[in-house]
């Protein structure tokens, strides 16, 4: 909630300091809001053949893994690091997307 501050000036020493706590109040809400929204963004990634699948947070952070069992069974390990390196790749360009998005 933001005040008009045109009048400032013109208050008391009291008033002021209550105006100033009140928008300082105001400005920490609206940033805790701003970074509990960008907290909740993700940016995920499955594998086409259903494998591995995970999630990257707005900062790139790795939030959730998921790795089939069934892969040691269908890819060799060079494989694997091959797949996921191309996924990782296309994480990082989902992130730089929502980032660009917002700002």
């Amino acid at each position: 909630m933001s005040h008009d501050a045109s009048g400032f000036d013109d208050m008391d020493d009291a008033e002021k300091v209550k105006f100033s706590q009140e928008e300082s109040a105001a400005t920490l809400a609206r940033l805790d809001k701003l970074l509990a929204d960008l907290d909740g963004l993700r940016a995920t990634v499955e594998d086409p053949d259903g494998y591995i699948s995970f999630a990257l947070g707005f900062d790139g952070r790795l939030l959730d893994l998921k790795i089939a069992d069934a892969v040691g069974y269908v890819m060799t390990n060079l494989e694997l690091e091959a797949r996921l390196n191309r996924l990782i790749a296309a994480g990082e360009d989902g992130v730089d997307q929502m980032r660009a998005e917002l700002f």
